[in-house]
Order: structure tokens, then C-alpha cells, then sequence
């Protein structure tokens, strides 16, 4: 009888061993739970620390606080000049509230699917207003942040949060590769030939400035030359007039010794000796074997 009792109180201590670790659980910094009894969400619990439930009644779903990397499969979207993109993209987010999880997509997976159509409208929506050279360049940063912000609002519903929205490939499809490449090699030859003309004409407008400087300068020393000589022709003259003022035959002399220059080295005459132009030859006391004035290179220049 004794051994009975005893074994009768062995299993009622074990039963209630088993109904409290039932009746308790312990909460992760990293953790957060929602309880549901039969069938129904009764609490949510998001800090640390040990909890309280009905054993066999209450069930704990256990969601995490860490971030979720989620990386969506790529999509193709139109731009807004009618141009076909691929975007690839990736995106975090975190379990805000885990009520609201459990009630609409019960689980992280289904979440993730969810997400899908959420990010796959917001980058349809932001790739629809933008050109694809913006969403390319200029404005890239601009699309992914209106993407987040679209994708954001639309998760809130699923009970997550999130924290950002990255495009890790932005691509052509395959079949518009070749005609993308056939658009911007014809862009830069038309963007080279505009260059090289513009050249071109900066080279005739720097040409004929040259050529007009130089005609200016050439008839600049021209004027200059001619004012110098006649200047100096001016000078001359006013020397030569004050000269033969008091000489009256030095100017007959000038004018004799200029023609002797000019006519009798180049031009044969015949001219009486003695007289007229040739008088101021007179007193040559010689001449060469053939009757030629000594320095005059024409034999027809004889003394008669």
C-alpha cells in the first residue's frame, strides 16, 4: 500500500513538473512571439524575459527582430520614353509587428511572396514617370528612394517594415541589347561629327583672324615705310633746296651725277665729248686702249 502511495505521488509530481515547463516560456533578446490560443491570438510579447501561458492550451509562434535580407526576382518595366528595363532587386526588412504577421501571412515565407507584388508595383510605378537615361544615371538614386517609400507604405498591412529597397542590376533584354547598342553607337558618331564641325569652324574663324592681322600688319609697315621714306625724301629735299640756294650750279650737279648713275651704267649713247651732260667729264686725263671712259661697262660709249 505504502509503495503505491509512494508511486502515486511520483507521477503527480511529474505531471506537475511537465504542467509547469508548459506553463512557462522564455523570450530572446532577439526574439519576439505571439500567443495563440486555440486558434485565436490572445498576446504578443516583444521584449526579453520569461512568460507566462496555459499548458496545453496556449501555443507560442516565435518571429525573429533580426533583418531580413529579401531578394526579389527580376522584373521587366516600361520607362516612360517606351523603353524596356530589367530590374533586379534587393531589399531588407524587419518584423514590426508580429500580431499583424501571424493574423494576415502567418509565416516569413509567405511574407516574402508578398513582397513581391509590393515591390514589383512600386518599381513599375517609379520606372513609369522616369526616362531611361535617368533611371540609369542621373536619376537612379531618386527611383530607389521613391521605390522604398511605395513599398514601405504597401508592407505596413503584412505587419513588416522596410528599411530599404537596392536595385543591384539594372539591364536591357536580351533582344533589345543590340538595338540599344545601334542607338547609342549612331548617338556618338552624330555627337563626333557635331564636334568635328564645330572644330572646323573654329579653325576658319581662327584662320581668317590670323589672316586678317596679318593684312593689317603688313599694310601697317607698308604705311610706315612709305611715311619713313617719304619723310626722309621730305628731308632730302629741304637739305638739297638749302644747298643749292647758295649754289645755284650744285643742283645741275646733283641732277648730272643722279643721271650719270641711273642712264650711263645701263644704257649705251653716243654723245659728243666736251659738251652738254658730259662737261663735268672734262680733265680726264686717260682713257682705256679702246676710247671707253675708264668704269663704263659698254664698249658703244666711245669718245668721238
Amino acid at each position: 500500500m505504502k509503495s503505491l502511495n509512494k508511486s502515486l505521488i511520483y507521477i503527480v509530481i511529474i505531471l506537475a513538473l511537465l504542467v509547469a515547463s508548459g506553463s512557462f516560456y522564455v523570450l530572446r533578446a532577439d526574439q519576439q512571439v505571439v500567443v495563440v490560443r486555440l486558434g485565436k491570438v490572445v498576446a504578443s510579447n516583444t521584449e526579453p524575459g520569461l512568460y507566462f501561458k496555459l499548458p496545453f492550451l496556449d501555443r507560442t509562434v516565435t518571429y525573429t527582430k533580426k533583418l531580413i535580407e529579401y531578394d526579389a526576382d527580376p522584373v521587366a518595366v516600361v520607362t516612360s520614353d517606351k523603353k524596356n528595363l530589367v530590374f533586379d532587386t534587393i531589399a531588407l526588412f524587419r518584423i514590426s509587428d508580429p500580431e499583424t504577421l501571424y493574423r494576415r501571412v502567418r509565416t516569413v515565407a509567405s511574407v516574402q511572396q508578398r513582397l513581391d507584388d509590393s515591390i514589383y508595383s512600386a518599381v513599375r510605378i517609379v520606372a513609369g514617370r522616369l526616362t531611361l537615361d535617368e533611371l540609369v544615371k542621373s536619376g537612379r538614386e531618386k527611383a530607389i528612394e521613391q521605390s522604398g517609400n511605395i513599398a514601405r507604405t504597401q508592407s505596413r498591412q503584412y505587419g513588416v517594415e522596410i528599411i530599404s529597397v537596392a536595385f543591384k542590376r539594372v539591364f536591357l533584354p536580351a533582344e533589345n541589347e543590340q538595338a540599344v547598342y545601334r542607338s547609342m553607337q549612331a548617338e556618338r558618331n552624330r555627337v563626333a561629327a557635331q564636334l568635328r564641325a564645330q572644330g572646323q569652324a573654329e579653325a576658319m574663324r581662327r584662320r581668317s583672324i590670323a589672316d586678317r592681322k596679318n593684312v593689317e600688319m603688313i599694310a601697317e609697315a607698308k604705311k610706315t615705310a612709305e611715311e619713313t621714306k617719304g619723310e626722309g625724301d621730305r628731308i632730302a629735299q629741304e637739305i638739297i633746296a638749302n644747298s643749292t640756294s647758295e649754289a645755284k650750279d650744285l643742283y645741275i650737279f646733283l641732277k648730272t651725277m643722279e643721271f650719270y648713275s641711273n642712264v650711263l651704267a645701263d644704257t649705251p649713247v653716243m654723245l659728243k665729248p666736251g659738251d652738254g651732260v658730259l662737261k663735268y667729264l672734262k680733265g680726264i686725263s686717260s682713257y682705256n686702249e679702246s676710247g671707253v671712259l675708264p668704269g663704263n661697262p659698254y664698249s658703244q660709249n666711245k669718245l668721238k
